[in-house]
């Protein structure tokens, strides 16, 4: 009977669920002409098609379907044997994989790194700073910082903190526009085509009728734009000690507009069966008891 690599299995269902080449060889790090040859090398030892080629992207076979439910089973069986094997460590040593949203990557986890090593010095970090969620259940990553309360699965979740969105800007531009009477009496830098709908935005747009002054849709980026004096941004809180940034002086009215403005809350989150691993535990502790 002929047997079939893991790998090929991870290949198979990443295929099969991004339907793309170019985000399968992305997802499991390496290129696109790497991933075709390898599905070709696959179908080819099994004798079947698993997709067909198409413009809009793969699309699976009658027989790939079939497979499914197999693979993911034999998914799950590799995540299983994982976490067994994770409960058998006993030092707090190793790789940890964090999954970041940008901004909060970049301002916060990283400073955090140096102290977290130093505690513990065998530790190591690989930081995924992307938009993308990190799915804990099939080992994406061992820890998740989300904005998002997580619900179901078997995770494990903290509060780590809870911020509102404010008006911020330098020290110089606070000085320059004074107590402000009007939100489209600033130069604003807000997000960019695709991200209207997250809250901040949604909120700076129904109160400003003038066209920003940069749109981006990359946080880092905005956050260095009021910096370096190029406008006003809504940011959360915290950010302000740490880029060293002021909030807007208000006029009554806005002021009690301003109490409107979104609350993020951040949570940290793991899979129940990483929660005493040692490393993770260790990790867990140093930036719960960071962020308090």
């Amino acid at each position: 009977m002929m047997q079939v690599p893991w790998d090929d299995m991870q290949l198979f269902l990443s295929l099969l669920r991004t339907r793309r080449l170019s985000a399968t060889g992305e997802a499991l790090g390496f290129d696109t002409s790497t991933a075709s040859r390898r599905l070709a090398k696959l179908e080819a030892e099994l004798d079947v098609p698993l997709f067909d080629r198409t413009r809009e992207g793969l699309v699976p076979t009658a027989t790939a379907l079939r497979l499914l439910a197999s693979a993911e089973e034999m998914e799950r069986a590799s995540h299983a044997f994982r976490r067994e094997l994770d409960g058998l460590e006993r030092e707090v040593e190793g790789a940890v994989k964090l999954s970041v949203p940008p901004g909060i990557a970049e301002s916060f986890v990283a400073p955090m790194l140096g102290g977290l090593l130093a505690r513990h010095p065998k530790l190591r970090f690989e930081v995924d700073a992307s938009v993308k969620q990190a799915d804990l259940t099939r080992r994406e990553a061992d820890l998740a910082i989300r904005t998002i309360r997580p619900s179901g699965g078997p995770l494990v979740r903290q509060l780590l903190t809870r911020a509102q969105w404010v008006p911020m800007a330098t020290a110089e531009m606070v000085a320059a526009l004074g107590p402000l009477k009007s939100w489209d009496h600033v130069p604003w830098i807000t997000w960019g085509q695709g991200l209207e709908h997250l809250h901040a935005a949604r909120w700076l747009s129904e109160r400003v009728r003038q066209p920003p002054v940069l749109k981006t849709n990359s946080f880092v980026m905005q956050v260095s734009a009021v910096q370096q004096g190029l406008g006003v941004a809504l940011v959360p809180a915290p950010y302000a000690q740490v880029h060293r940034l002021e909030l807007l002086r208000l006029s009554r009215k806005l002021a009690a507009d301003a109490k409107s403005l979104p609350i993020d809350d951040l949570w940290l989150v793991t899979h129940e069966a990483l929660r005493r691993v040692p490393r993770v535990a260790a990790a867990w502790d140093f930036i719960a008891s960071s962020f308090s």
